[in-house]
């Protein structure tokens, strides 16, 4: 730990840093500059209440008690879990500011009810937000979060003012006290500050470690209680106070010519710009959020800062060389989302919403479909029965196209033919037609024409074997248990074929003869068979 600020660290902080801290100037001077207000602070927190002037009403002896039991759980290290921390914190904070708006007179009961339910919102928030964790992600890229959260900073921010007044009408609270008050609006908004400028880090530790004012607020708050309630006294804020407000806000407005980095794409919160690595179509998002889509979508300069302002401001510029018939580099799904308008003249594809998009892919597949359609029945109506002597009103033929050289097939309907497939595929040597239990298929030689497909479902046995005019004769067993024999659908057509089972249940034959363009299948049981 030689050469680094860490022990400084441990006495100014209490806790351990999170990594190594090099001993720079500006490190060393603000861990002193904090030790300063820790012991300024501490000092405030000892000195315990002030003697009583008054008798104290119950209401208000409670309250001094939570207030520095407050104090006390604000200044120890954080060794509980999250939930448990939260659950603690709200235990101790609400009561007392119940009780606090109790004790305070000088302000009607409208007003004090107002205070109280302004008062408990955060609270509200912060116990919803513990208990519902695993949401947190989707609450983040939800829109109603984000204006709750606005909310909420409104509540907060009208509360803590009203509660100064009431302490003011109150009488009891020294002015140090109430600027105090004042001053923790002021120890807020340096840690956004610091945090703004400096994006993470030490110096944003030690700004976020520096915000003591409430600490010294709650412990002065209860030191005073015990005075005597009387008219409000004048709150002169110093000249200063306002000076140096309006001088913080003009460092984070900053000037025009540097934009200030603002939230979006570069904000710690990982789902703040959750978004596909394709941009949306301009026609799916809300114009408000447009802006803000072609931000989260733009590709960003490695390993440099750059503002929102400069973001929008390169993709406005490229909108306008795009218009003036000029070449950009951005792409024109992505400037579609800053000016639909000029990109729409020369992409009007690209203005339609993902609805329209899929309507259009849709007809295209209803076009296709119905064209292969009308192709099969032309396929269909040049198909010829082979054998038309053997004759049956259980037969259909259709026409089949060995597209991707895969067989069709012959099977049980309510059977599972996994390991039956299975084991044909697995087998050496198939040939023609291979079958094994309750599927069976056929293996049509590739051509560049349909293949007449006829099946023949018979009762009997059909006439001994002949084999001319065919290249091929081969037959096979098939099973079926549910009586129900099927031929996949070949043509799309969507020619039906019978039930090939013509006895229910049982084991049949399968004779196939083949020759380039015809097949002929006949099924019959195979107990009859010759």
């Amino acid at each position: 730990m030689i050469g680094t600020a860490t022990p400084a660290w441990l006495v100014t902080m209490w806790y351990p840093p999170g990594e190594i801290i090099g001993a720079s100037p500006l490190v060393l001077g603000g861990l002193l500059l904090l030790g300063l207000v820790n012991s300024w602070m501490v000092w405030q927190v000892l000195r315990g209440p002030a003697p009583v002037a008054v008798p104290m009403r119950r209401a208000a002896t409670w309250l001094r008690l939570l207030l520095y039991a407050n104090v006390m759980w604000l200044l120890i290290p954080y060794v509980f879990p999250d939930l448990a921390e939260m659950v603690i914190g709200l235990a101790l904070w609400v009561p007392a500011f119940v009780l606090l708006t109790v004790v305070l007179t000088g302000s009607g009961w409208p007003f004090r009810l107002a205070l109280l339910l302004l008062g408990l919102v955060e609270p509200a928030r912060t116990l919803t937000i513990g208990l519902v964790d695993d949401l947190r992600p989707v609450l983040f890229v939800s829109p109603a979060y984000r204006a709750t959260v606005m909310a909420v900073g409104v509540a907060t921010f009208v509360m803590m003012a009203m509660l100064l007044l009431a302490q003011r009408r109150d009488g009891r609270w020294s002015r140090a006290t109430l600027l105090i008050g004042l001053g923790t609006f002021a120890s807020a908004f340096l840690v956004e500050l610091v945090d703004s400028l400096t994006r993470g880090g030490t110096i944003e530790s030690i700004a976020e470690a520096m915000d003591v004012l409430y600490i010294v607020w709650l412990a002065r708050t209860a030191h005073e209680l015990n005075r005597e309630p009387r008219q409000k006294a004048a709150l002169r804020v110093p000249t200063a106070v306002p000076a140096v407000a309006a001088l913080l806000l003009l460092m984070v407005v900053g000037p025009e010519c540097r934009p200030h980095l603002t939230f979006t794409w570069q904000s710690d919160e990982l789902m703040e710009c959750w978004a596909p690595s394709q941009p949306p179509r301009v026609a799916d998002i809300p114009a408000h959020e447009r802006n803000r889509a072609y931000m989260c979508s733009v590709s960003k300069p490695s390993g440099l800062q750059v503002s929102d302002r400069e973001l929008l401001g390169r993709g406005w510029a490229a909108c306008a060389r795009f218009a003036a018939g000029e070449q950009a580099k951005a792409r024109p799904a992505l400037l579609a989302l800053l000016c639909p308008e000029v990109i729409g003249r020369r992409y009007p594809e690209l203005l339609l919403s993902s609805a329209q998009i899929g309507r259009q892919q849709a007809e295209k597949e209803n076009i296709a479909r119905r064209q292969r359609e009308r192709e099969a029945r032309e396929e269909d109506a040049r198909c010829r029965d082979p054998w038309p002597a053997l004759r049956t009103r259980f037969q259909a033929t259709a026409s089949y196209y060995d597209w991707d050289s895969q067989p069709y097939g012959i099977y049980d309907a309510e059977a599972d033919t996994a390991e039956d497939s299975e084991a044909i595929w697995n087998a050496e040597s198939s040939g023609i037609m291979a079958a094994s239990g309750q599927l069976a298929m056929v293996f049509t030689p590739s051509q560049d024409w349909a293949t007449c497909v006829t099946a023949k479902a018979l009762r009997s046995a059909p006439p001994p074997l002949r084999r001319k005019g065919w290249d091929q004769v081969v037959e096979a067993d098939i099973v079926s248990e549910s009586g129900h024999l099927v031929m996949q659908t070949l043509s799309a057509s969507k020619v039906r074929f019978p039930n090939l089972a013509r006895s229910g249940p049982g084991s049949y034959r399968l004779r196939l003869y083949t020759r380039p363009g015809v097949d002929l299948i006949l099924i019959y049981p195979a107990r009859r068979a010759a």
